[in-house]
């Protein structure tokens, strides 16, 4: 199975990035810095999200991370089930 890749309008990906369930990859852009995370919750005015450095480095319990919320326009790319979503 291989992962496809497609190109959205900002509309299309937060629509998408709706969808999302606990644990999906986005990329995300946030004052000049790009980085992957995991969706911890998806909200109205934003997602909240833990940095996959952050996943690495832990060695506690999952459910002791507390995530960052970043806004929707900060998401650059969303990964649902072996599609990648991309921002034109």
């Amino acid at each position: 199975m291989s992962t496809q890749q497609m190109e959205v309008s900002k509309h299309e990906l937060k629509e998408q990035v709706g969808r999302c369930m606990f644990g999906e990859r986005l990329v995300i852009e946030h004052e000049g810095k790009r980085f992957s995370a995991r969706v911890q919750h998806v909200g109205v005015t934003g997602v909240k999200v833990v940095p996959e450095t952050d996943l690495l480095e832990h060695e506690g319990e999952p459910g002791d991370l507390n995530g960052v919320t970043v806004s929707y326009d900060d998401i650059r790319e969303v990964e649902v089930g072996d599609v990648i979503y991309q921002l034109k």
